[in-house]
């Protein structure tokens, strides 16, 4: 009875930290989201200044999680959320409009995948 109440608590505690990874990813994600959201209302006003303000802020949240999302995801899940900031940052400072908003759009996109692929379903489970 002793090894199966061990191996329920670790069952519940692996449970217990994945439902956490995906509170963190999904948290992050917003936050990124939401910058990017801002951005994308900055471009179509042509303010430009406050929208890489955004784009920057942004990408450095992303990059400040670094400990967190190198220990979680895959390396290229990360280099894929790396490269898609990146290249909104430059679509914004070469201010084209349609560019920076498919830009944004690819960003907003990545960033739901990575949360959606972290997501806890049957077919993870078996």
């Amino acid at each position: 009875m002793k090894k199966e109440i061990i191996a329920f608590a670790a069952l519940l505690l692996v449970f217990s930290a994945a439902l956490f990874n995906i509170h963190m990813l999904r948290q992050l994600s917003g936050e990124v989201i939401a910058l990017i959201e801002e951005a994308e209302g900055f471009v179509q006003g042509d303010d430009w200044g406050a929208a890489r303000k955004r784009a920057v802020s942004a990408a450095e949240i992303w990059e400040g999680r670094h400990p967190y999302t190198h220990i979680v995801l895959r390396q290229t899940e990360i280099e894929s959320v790396t490269n898609v900031l990146n290249d909104l940052i430059k679509e914004i400072y070469a201010e084209e409009s349609g560019a920076a908003l498919g830009a944004m759009r690819a960003a907003a996109r990545r960033m739901k995948s990575v949360v959606s692929i972290e997501r806890i379903t049957l077919g993870n489970i078996f």
